[in-house]
């Protein structure tokens, strides 16, 4: 079965996010496996221009899918050394961890993860970015999860931790990893080969497999899994003929096309999985839902004041940062707040959106290069036309950097953080929490300072 055009998006992604839901509640394992689509090299621009050298093609010009397969085979024919071939991948890695801040996808992969929707995750990467997001939502190395390659440690089915990372051609810090003959290292090591087997029995959930960086495990997905969803951005990889067998099993799924890119992937599973429930459901995790002036009937002579937001769908996961920071103004019953993530079934998106605008009385606008070129920034111009008026205050909150944002209609108006001299991607996770603080602070005083200005 292939779920592939992209209007039936929300289709695949609502039955996968079922099928996952429910597998945890009667405690069935779901297998995560990453392909080399969903690992650092993949994004790296310098891995990319280091190939471009030994290509005749433009790399920069062709999809990123056909460059990073011809990037393996610029790898194969320029058989480097040891040491060379170390420093190539250590300053790719470098590049991408530098920029983080930036891949909010990672973080709502390991927020999913950290809610028991995968206790293993099998990887073909042998970068760190999994146990980075991992230990950035609070999960502990050696405590919570632990980290297995191959001939380190004793293999064993049962983990010793709630969560197992498994990289199957190494690990790039500890120097064992493999790149060139990649199938040869499961297939010539027995013992390995049938721990990934007995682990990939069940119920598998493989995102960003790319047949050639990954042929070395794609036979053991032919015939492991009971269950397989098979989610790709690349629309004809089932033409492909290591991957069009997978799909001789009936149980086996695939969502294909770019909205199943690894980070869009992720940004749409962490919405359905961990935000639309707290929204429903107001359980342990809706501490950021605001109450609704209908709920707060314990406190009717209260001045509140009514919040609107006003962002791009890519910024979500920085925008669910800085809601959490509000919780005080929400106890405090001083802020009602709307944005895209609270409409109700049956409600009309543009309809409600204006009616929301129109009752704003503070209105925060996500700024991100994303949102410069998309149809809310449209809407944040009418709501700069609203703050003329002096009903609505308006105040941009810099989420990512973007170039020349003081010549735009909003530079006049004092952002946050504040003097926009760096952005919350900018920060790192540590510091980001500060700044939010000194930001929930700063808005803490100012609705503080708008409510006593309607005495």
């Amino acid at each position: 079965m292939t779920l592939g055009m992209e209007g039936r998006n929300s289709f695949a992604i609502r039955h996968i996010c079922e099928w996952l839901d429910w597998r945890r509640r009667n405690n069935q394992q779901t297998i995560l496996l990453l392909g080399s689509r969903a690992g650092a090299l993949y994004r790296s621009l310098p891995f990319y221009e280091y190939c471009q050298q030994y290509t005749t093609h433009h790399l920069q010009t062709r999809a990123r899918i056909w460059s990073f397969r011809e990037c393996y085979s610029v790898l194969l024919q320029q058989q480097l050394g040891e040491r060379e071939l170390h420093a190539l991948l250590q300053e790719a890695f470098r590049h991408v961890v530098g920029l983080l801040g930036m891949y909010e996808e990672d973080e709502c992969f390991a927020e999913i993860v950290k809610r028991g929707y995968f206790r293993e995750i099998i990887t073909t990467n042998i970068d760190d970015l999994v146990e980075r997001a991992l230990i950035r939502v609070g999960l502990v190395e050696g405590e919570d999860f632990a980290v297995l390659i191959p001939g380190e440690l004793p293999l064993s089915r049962k983990r010793a931790l709630p969560y197992r990372l498994t990289k199957v051609f190494g690990d790039f810090l500890s120097r064992k990893y493999i790149i060139a003959n990649r199938h040869a290292s499961i297939t010539e090591h027995d013992e390995f080969q049938q721990y990934l087997r007995g682990i990939l029995h069940g119920g598998v959930l493989a995102i960003g497999i790319d047949p050639l960086w990954d042929s070395g495990i794609l036979p053991l997905l032919r015939d492991a899994p009971t269950t397989l969803w098979f989610v790709n951005e690349q629309e004809d990889i089932l033409h492909d003929q290591q991957i069009a067998p997978l799909f001789d099993q009936v149980q086996a799924v695939a969502a294909l096309g770019q909205k199943y890119r690894y980070e869009d992937f992720w940004r749409s599973l962490y919405q359905q999985l961990c935000i639309e429930p707290a929204i429903k459901y107001k359980d342990m995790y809706s501490r950021h839902i605001p109450l609704t002036r209908d709920e707060d009937q314990s406190q009717p002579d209260k001045k509140v004041t009514h919040v609107f937001y006003i962002y791009d769908d890519h910024d979500r996961a920085i925008m669910e940062k800085f809601w959490r920071h509000l919780q005080n103004l929400r106890n405090e019953h001083l802020i009602t707040e709307w944005h895209r993530g609270l409409l109700e079934p049956g409600d009309h998106l543009q309809v409600k959106q204006e009616q929301e605008l129109r009752k704003a009385q503070l209105i925060f606008i996500g700024f991100s290069p994303g949102f410069i070129g998309s149809e809310y920034y449209e809407q944040a111009v009418q709501a700069l036309e609203l703050s003329h008026g002096e009903t609505v205050t308006l105040v941009p909150l810099l989420l990512r950097p973007v170039s020349n944002w003081k010549q735009t209609p909003f530079g006049g108006i004092a952002p946050l953080p504040r003097e926009g001299k760096k952005t919350l991607s900018e920060l790192t996770s540590k510091d980001v929490d500060k700044e939010l603080t000194k930001i929930a602070d700063d808005i803490h005083k100012l609705v503080k300072r708008l409510q006593k200005g309607k005495d």
